[in-house]
């Protein structure tokens, strides 16, 4: 890592001084945000190797240059590139060839190609018992997550004055199986792969899940719930015949991590980050977190360097839709400076509406913001500090979530910043809405309100750290296992 000029050890009366108000002559104003979001948007699915993420890169670069930083450059990484060329799924009685019906789908990411015949076998339910040679239909439930039981399971501290978290049931954007969906088909010996999206307000087949860069052994594709009535349907009236066919192209590709840097008042660092690449053309996952990194650049970079606290490092990451590959090449390029010289790594992700099915059968945002997690390191500090930056700007539905153990079993946070941790001590922010996957992640369901307000509560942390140092923040992290719960004053 190349470092900025140095700066100064933190001095003893430090902790004495006030933070500084927030200049807010500095502050992107909202409107400008989403007009970054919606530029973002207008180049179309900007998945890793796509044209409009390529577009993003170099677009990216040039603000970070408007904003000041130095030593801005674009580090190379190895991802894949997918993209289906052609799906379909058709079905018919067996013996009645000459009936077919089309089935709408889409192509699950990183199956197998079938080639122009695409497969044909038996339709057989995932729990009927024997999937050898036949095609695998797996009903796949999106999870419903009642918040109540959040601060008791999962949250060290919560922010929600209004008392919605008792009675809001977020409906996640994955079932149980995540990206180990198809595991089950494939252990099986199953020829292929249907996956009904079940539990969400809308009919969709736009699922792009897993994401994990993982090349599949057989094809599969997703259809909606009311279509997978339909073959189930189908299926329960006899035996069914169908004709599975994906044609997809999937090659190893050069992706680029963005980093740019700001010199500070110390030897340390702050990493402010997000990814660049996403699912869909998706202007919450990550347009949002696009424009909530470049409101702290353009920030930082007016402030003087006397008065930026430590030094800054800016960076979205490429191929996270590629199993994260910028994150790891990151975290593994520059191990050691994270695990010395850096206080804290903040991400940010996914400003997003909370939304709800409509009775036309749509997809609308509504005014609420989506669940806000704060995945935070075990550290009182650093506890302290974020818990103070959310009360001050008020962001309710807000939960202070563990760097590990949610989900349960995980070692690390569900975020795009998960390998930071135990590296630095992290500071991820994400929502989780039901669409983050889905096409229909449009530029209505951006949060307005949270572009603000989330900027603010960033330089808040920022400023918050001034008095803090990578050695001391580390000599306090603690063991919830061993010390109990850890309240934030």
């Amino acid at each position: 890592m190349a470092a900025a000029p140095p700066g100064r050890a933190v001095s003893e009366g430090c902790r004495a001084v006030k933070p500084p108000a927030i200049r807010e002559e500095n502050l992107t104003d909202p409107a400008t945000m989403v007009g970054w979001i919606e530029e973002i948007v207008a180049q179309g699915i900007r998945r890793p190797g796509y044209a409009a993420d390529r577009w993003v890169e170099t677009w990216a670069r040039d603000r970070f240059l408007e904003a000041g930083l130095e030593d801005v450059r674009l580090e190379p990484i190895d991802a894949l590139r997918w993209e289906p060329r052609r799906w379909s799924l058709e079905v018919w009685a067996e013996g009645r060839e000459d009936e077919v019906t089309k089935i709408p789908c889409y192509a699950v990411p990183f199956t197998a190609d079938t080639g122009a015949d695409g497969v044909v076998a038996d339709l057989a339910r995932a729990d009927a018992g024997d999937l050898n040679g036949r095609i695998a239909v797996v009903e796949n439930e999106f999870m419903a997550l009642p918040q109540s039981i959040m601060p008791e399971l999962f949250a060290r501290w919560h922010y929600d004055p209004s008392g919605e978290l008792d009675s809001l049931v977020q409906r996640l954007p994955f079932g149980s199986g995540f990206a180990e969906v198809m595991n089950g088909a494939i252990a099986a010996g199953a020829a292929g792969f249907v996956g009904i999206l079940r539990g969400l307000p809308w009919d969709t087949d736009r699922y792009y899940v897993p994401y994990d860069g993982e090349a599949r052994p057989l094809p599969g594709i997703w259809v909606s719930s009311k279509n997978g009535d339909l073959l189930l349907e189908r299926m329960a009236a006899g035996a069914t015949r169908a004709r599975l066919t994906v044609q997809r192209t999937l090659e190893p590709i050069v992706s680029h991590n963005l980093v740019g840097v700001l010199p500070g008042a110390s030897d340390e660092w702050i990493i402010v980050g997000s990814h660049h690449d996403a699912p869909w053309a998706s202007a919450v996952e990550d347009g949002g977190g696009i424009a909530l990194v470049l409101a702290q650049a353009r920030y930082w970079g007016q402030v003087p360097r006397e008065r930026r606290p430590h030094n800054l490092l800016f960076l979205l990451n490429g191929g996270h839709m590629s199993g994260g590959a910028g994150l790891i090449q990151f975290v593994e390029a520059h191990r050691a400076f994270l695990e010395k010289d850096v206080l804290v790594e903040i991400h940010l992700e996914h400003p997003a509406c909370e939304a709800r099915g409509a009775d036309d059968g749509q997809l609308v945002a509504t005014a609420a913001p989506e669940v806000r997690w704060w995945f935070t390191s075990f550290v009182p500090a650093l506890e302290r500090i974020v818990a103070g930056a959310i009360r001050s700007e008020e962001l309710e539905r807000s939960l202070m979530m563990p760097p590990e153990g949610f989900p349960p079993g995980s070692q690390h946070p569900p975020t795009d910043g998960a390998f930071f941790h135990p590296l630095t001590p992290i500071v991820n922010f994400l929502t989780a809405p039901m669409y983050l996957f889905d096409e229909a992640d449009t530029i209505d369901k951006v949060h307005v309100p949270s572009l603000g307000s989330l900027t603010r509560a960033t330089i808040r942390i920022i400023q918050g750290l001034a008095c803090e140092t990578a050695a001391g923040l580390r000599s306090t992290i603690y063991d919830p296992g061993v010390t109990g719960y850890q309240a934030p004053d």
